[in-house]
């Protein structure tokens, strides 16, 4: 269970209480609690690849400026 709250408790940690009885004994907020950590990981997952998708753009806006400055018009 605690796998499952971790980010909850993470977002309502002055309800901890209440979420740990919750997910203890209501298994419908269980069940959202188990949807709401696979939507976190893959966020997680997306920001990732949006960091190295930024970091490969500026890679490449270099290398292209490096190729456009050094250009001599024919």
């Amino acid at each position: 269970m605690v796998e499952r709250v971790r980010s909850l408790l993470a977002r309502y940690s002055e309800d901890e209480e209440a979420v740990r009885e919750l997910a203890a004994t209501d298994a419908g907020f269980d069940a959202l609690c188990t949807e709401y950590q696979k939507v976190v990981e893959m966020l997680d997952g997306f920001e990732a690849q949006i960091k190295e998708l930024r970091q490969h753009r500026a890679w490449l806006e270099e290398e292209l400026l490096t190729r456009i400055e050094g250009h001599r018009p024919q």
